[in-house]
């Protein structure tokens, strides 16, 4: 047994045991460490994503990154279930190419798609660098730890552009990519949060000559004014 593995492994416990929120003396008397070992735990768990503070509290809550492992065990199919009715009233409404993807370690992956007839469907299971699309930027902007961790990996480069565009997309609740990855494409994303994480994110995506920067704002606020109301009746 690697005794610090198994004392982090027993705080995450311990937060889940609790409903998924707890103090830190109640953390540390409940794995029986003191509250300086515990809270050095939960700062590295915290820059890694896996728990976060509370903004209006002192307790730690179970945070995205705990989540993506979850995703991965199973609950994709679901996702997809609870979601394709909303791709579809996107798509009907933009006549465009919607997709749902989630995030795959640093990638992002195509979980669902809805294709119209002005352009076939990106691949199911296809994969694009997290720092690069606009569903990505979603996820790099609102999923704690993610870009922070990416910004001191040296093997990613994370330009100037990207930071200022990440920092744009948590402003502005969407993302617009143009011709980032595909040339003569263009795209828009808006997240999808579950519990108030982002679990997936939405995107269109169509040819630039038809998708102006204009055309995607537009896209955009009637993407999130759906997924909005796709949220209030999956939780009536």
């Amino acid at each position: 047994m690697i005794q610090s593995i198994e004392r982090a492994l027993l705080i995450l416990e311990i937060i889940a045991r609790e409903g998924g929120a707890a103090k830190l003396k109640h953390i540390s008397e409940k794995a029986k460490l003191t509250k300086s070992t515990t809270h050095n735990i939960l700062k590295t768990f915290a820059s890694l994503g896996y728990v976060k503070r509370g903004i209006c509290d002192t307790q730690y809550y179970l945070g995205a990154g705990i989540q993506n492992i979850s995703r991965a065990t199973g609950d994709d199919n679901a996702l997809k279930g609870l979601l394709r009715p909303t791709l579809h009233r996107i798509a009907e409404k933009s006549k465009e190419t919607v997709y749902l993807a989630v995030l795959n370690g640093d990638e992002v992956c195509c979980l669902d798609a809805v294709e119209t007839t002005q352009m076939r469907t990106r691949p199911i299971g296809e994969r694009e660098p997290v720092s690069r699309s606009a569903v990505g930027q979603i996820f790099l902007a609102f999923v704690p730890g993610l870009f922070e961790r990416l910004k001191a990996d040296p093997n990613e480069l994370i330009t100037k552009e990207i930071q200022e565009q990440v920092a744009k997309v948590a402003n502005m609740g969407f993302s617009v990519a143009l011709e980032t990855i595909h040339p003569g494409m263009n795209c828009v994303a808006v997240p999808w949060r579950q519990r108030g994480e982002v679990r997936a994110a939405i995107g269109l995506s169509g040819p630039s000559a038809r998708l102006s920067n204009k055309a995607l704002i537009s896209h955009a606020l009637m993407m999130i004014r759906e997924v909005e109301q796709s949220f209030a009746r999956t939780t009536n």
